[in-house]
């Protein structure tokens, strides 16, 4: 058993030591001006053949009367900026909605107060009609309801 821990921290230390050399050699290339200048080249190299290869494409496209990517990409911007007015739209749509259904709910409630206040003014009417009969001796079950103001100064003055 001890020859397989040897092989394995054997192993292990030679890994290591492959990772380290590797570590510092790629530092060493990826810093090396040569190595900077070759990838912005073959960079510069791959953007110009894919601006030809696209030129080409929209120049065949537009042969054959069909869309390019430029005229996809244009029509779903537009298609972006409708739907964000449409959603805009629809919010202020739920908002007014919202405004209508809390001023109906207002106008309701204040015709219910207008109601009931209208009964109390006819609950206090008739209160001060039964005390007016009875302090002129009619009985409250017959209201004279068509009594005229003159009939009613009349009766005042002969009081």
């Amino acid at each position: 058993m001890g020859t397989t821990d040897d092989f394995a921290g054997t192993s292990r230390a030679i890994y290591e030591q492959w990772e380290k050399a590797m570590g510092t050699w790629w530092d060493q290339v990826l810093e090396s001006p040569q190595f900077l200048s070759g990838l912005g080249k073959n960079l510069e190299a791959q953007a110009q053949a894919r601006g030809a290869f696209t030129k080409a494409m929209d120049e065949g496209l537009a042969n054959m009367h069909l869309p390019t990517r430029t005229d996809l990409t244009r029509v779903a911007r537009i298609a972006t900026l409708l739907e964000e007015k449409v959603l805009a739209v629809e919010d202020l749509l739920l908002q007014m909605g919202d405004t209508m259904a809390d001023l109906q709910k207002e106008v309701v409630q204040a015709r219910i107060e207008a109601a009931e206040a209208r009964i109390e003014s006819r609950e206090q009417l008739a209160a001060l009609q039964a005390r007016l009969d009875a302090l002129e001796g009619n009985s409250p079950k017959t209201p004279s309801r068509s009594r005229s103001r003159k009939k009613t100064t009349a009766t005042t003055e002969e009081a």
